[in-house]
């Protein structure tokens, strides 16, 4: 037999015992479980310790304002969303404006009618389970656009030859940071990372556009500035005003160890070579795509060593804490100190480490390639 679903918990605040007997008495009558407290201090303990659903907050406690304690309330994550109902004596305007701005949803006037009371509290707690619902869904759909677009971006297992690896983290679970890897001809690769203009759940909408713009072009016929060049021109024919991505685009001949990076305003790549040599910022200079259809990259042209491995990120791994050019030395730094291991450990070793204390408000990506 399936368990009952449990009554709701009602906290009933007020100073005046005989009122909270009265009020205790129309909810449980009601089919809701209750709960009570005479001041503030007792308010504050038992909401937190007992996580009532709905709360009915006497306006003028002993020892306190129950709006005070609604304003805390409000400042608090664990409870900024259980409805309060302010239950008073004064009938005057501007408390009752003075209780909606401190954060309660109803305001109910003594004395108290049994009827009225226990509509007004089904009537918030049905808009608080909607509400519940609503976030609910969001969430569910959230988790399957950020499956959607994992699932855009090749794995390092699905691609062995391209000796890659990835550490990717995005703050709303599906984001504007991309990457992808894609084969192009005998022991060539082309890497791709971007990061959209918007942080928002749109922008990784435009990334599967990206994706399959980028799997239209790369091929042997299209040197790479030209792929970025033609990327840049369907983009500006359908992203929103004042979207755009930045992007670095690689092309490696894993025989020859050339490589050929085109950067569309984004940040420079990072070269630790497998000698110990000081790590390599390579700046360039280039226009962001999807913005100007007149836009003008910069081209440069790399060889790199056996064992040497270049770095391609998003600029949240250099921004999160101190200045761009902090960041930057940061982020080359932490590579070259961790060259010793290999790359599958190194590069979510890195990420870690940047990110180390600092709270992100941007997504990040890492993609490090091997020769």
């Amino acid at each position: 037999m399936q368990g009952r679903r449990r009554s709701p918990l009602v906290l009933v605040v007020d100073d005046d015992s005989s009122t909270v007997r009265t009020i205790e008495g129309f909810l449980k009558r009601a089919g809701f479980r209750t709960a009570s407290a005479e001041d503030t201090g007792g308010a504050l303990q038992g909401i937190r310790a007992q996580r009532p659903d709905l709360i009915l907050l006497d306006v003028n406690l002993g020892d306190g304002s129950g709006f005070d304690v609604s304003r805390s309330l409000q400042a608090d994550t664990t409870t900024f969303n259980t409805p309060i109902l302010f239950i008073s004596a004064n009938d005057d305007t501007s408390a009752k404006v003075q209780g909606f701005e401190s954060g309660g949803v109803d305001y109910i006037t003594k004395p108290i009618a049994g009827a009225e009371l226990i509509a007004r509290v089904r009537t918030h707690l049905r808009l608080k389970q909607a509400h519940e619902r609503l976030v609910e869904l969001q969430a569910e759909h959230v988790q399957k656009l950020a499956s959607a677009q994992q699932n855009l971006m090749p794995r390092p297992k699905d691609l062995p030859e391209a000796r890659f690896q990835v550490s990717i983290r995005q703050v709303l679970h599906a984001g504007g940071d991309f990457y992808d890897v894609i084969p192009t001809g005998q022991s060539i690769v082309d890497y791709l990372v971007a990061d959209s203009s918007g942080h928002d759940l749109a922008a990784s909408f435009w990334t599967a556009s990206l994706k399959a713009l980028a799997g239209e072009y790369a091929d042997p016929l299209h040197l790479p500035q030209e792929v970025v060049g033609a990327i840049n021109g369907a983009l500006c024919r359908f992203l929103p005003p004042g979207a755009f991505f930045t992007l670095a685009y690689a092309r490696f001949n894993r025989q020859t160890g050339g490589m050929a990076l085109v950067n569309a305003g984004h940040p420079p790549a990072i070269v630790v070579h497998a000698n110990g040599d000081e790590p390599v910022v390579v700046r360039q200079e280039g226009d962001v795509v999807g913005a100007f259809p007149d836009a003008a990259f910069g081209i440069t042209e790399l060889t790199l060593q056996p064992g040497d491995r270049i770095f391609l990120y998003t600029d949240g791994l250099i921004e999160a804490g101190g200045s761009y050019e902090q960041g930057l030395q940061r982020l080359a730094e932490t590579c070259f100190a961790q060259r010793a291991l290999p790359l599958s450990d190194l590069v979510p070793t890195v990420a870690n480490e940047v990110m180390a204390g600092l709270s992100p408000v941007d997504d990040t990506l890492l993609l490090g390639v091997e020769r």
